[in-house]
């Protein structure tokens, strides 16, 4: 895998600084290069970023960036200066400060721009008003080594229409024409959530921004109305070798179960490689003993096709209880984590707008 990473891009509640600093040596091990915090619900980073950043936050993000870059790996953050993008415009003085503030104070190898799921007063100058915004960030984060933006229509999936409305006349043509050819441009696929990828539609990505995508794959996350019952076990498929020279990087979208998660992205690069795992895969169970131990790993492969196909929606009370004691039983950190899921104590959150 060429450059394949995580973003912590979901909505509800973010993984602990525990949990990210951990991260740094799994996801070097398993060969991905980089880790963007990106939580949508950091308000510092989006409702309120007009606000300073404080002293405890530029030190947090500092102490993840430096354990990152410990391990080889590059760590960034993703911004969204939230509220009707003209208006933002006109405060471009205050945007250029908290930008410049957050590139010279924290370590940072990438800078993320993000535009998703806003809604927008004058759609027709929508890129327009987005690009000018980009200006401003990239001038204020120059020293910065990687920019990507994420546009407001990141895929084809007809959900982004139903939600925030019709993608203005030329938006995608406006950013090829206009966009800094060293900025990335984040696309999710066919749908926001998308099973796969294939070389025409990434082929056909890359004509429309006039380079290559960025993935942002938003397999497993689970922040979605429909997709919080389940916890997405199955490994990765559809992703094959050739996304290394069709794309500029791969970026996960995660589980909030941050511990089942590295089950599912330690199965990205045997996806890559043309062998891709499935749950019946011996090798795919011998990887869960390795991550989430013997233990939790014995209940899951019993467990896992229901938690992935039919989600804990589709159990009724008792049968729910009895499988919440068995993992809790366990004293395990990822049997414990299971029995959270089991118990509804990741609920969907209704911040998630296009769950």
């Amino acid at each position: 895998m060429k450059n394949a990473g995580v973003i912590e891009g979901f909505y509800g509640t973010p993984w602990s600084d525990t949990t990210r600093l951990d991260y740094a040596s799994f996801l070097s091990e398993i060969g991905f290069r980089f880790y963007i915090y990106a939580p949508k619900n950091d308000s510092c980073l989006r409702r309120q970023w007009r606000e300073p950043w404080s002293d405890d936050w530029i030190c947090r993000m500092n102490d993840l960036a430096s354990v990152y870059h410990h391990r080889g790996l590059e760590f960034g953050i993703g911004f969204t200066p939230a509220g009707d993008a003209s208006a933002v415009i006109r405060e471009a003085g205050l945007l250029t400060r908290r930008v410049a503030e957050i590139a010279d104070a924290v370590k940072l190898d990438y800078f993320v721009l993000l535009f998703d799921d806003l809604k927008n007063n004058d759609s027709s100058r929508l890129a327009e008003y987005q690009l000018a915004i980009t200006d401003i960030v990239l001038a204020a984060s120059s020293a910065v080594k990687h920019h990507i933006i994420c546009p407001s229509y990141y895929s084809t999936d007809p959900v982004l229409e139903k939600v925030f409305g019709s993608r203005p006349e030329n938006y995608w043509e406006d950013f090829r024409r206009n966009l800094d050819p060293a900025v990335d441009v984040f696309w999710t696929g066919e749908k926001v959530c998308s099973t796969g990828y294939t070389r025409e539609h990434l082929e056909r990505v890359a004509e429309i921004f006039g380079r290559l995508p960025f993935l942002w794959d938003n397999y497993p996350v689970n922040d979605g109305r429909k997709m919080a019952d389940f916890m997405y076990l199955k490994p990765f498929a559809d992703r094959p070798g050739c996304l290394d020279e069709l794309t500029s990087g791969h970026a996960v979208n995660p589980m909030r179960q941050s511990l089942a998660n590295r089950l599912v992205l330690a199965s990205l690069a045997r996806s890559y490689q043309g062998r891709a795992l499935s749950l019946k895969s011996e090798e795919y169970w011998r990887m869960s003993t390795r991550v989430l131990g013997p233990e939790t790993t014995e209940l899951l492969r019993g467990d896992s096709e229901t938690f992935a196909s039919l989600g804990r929606c589709a159990l009724d009370g008792e049968r729910l209880a009895e499988m919440s004691r068995r993992y809790r039983s366990l004293g395990t950190a990822s049997g414990c984590e299971i029995a959270d899921y089991i118990d509804g104590l990741y609920a969907f959150d209704p911040a998630c707008l296009t769950g």
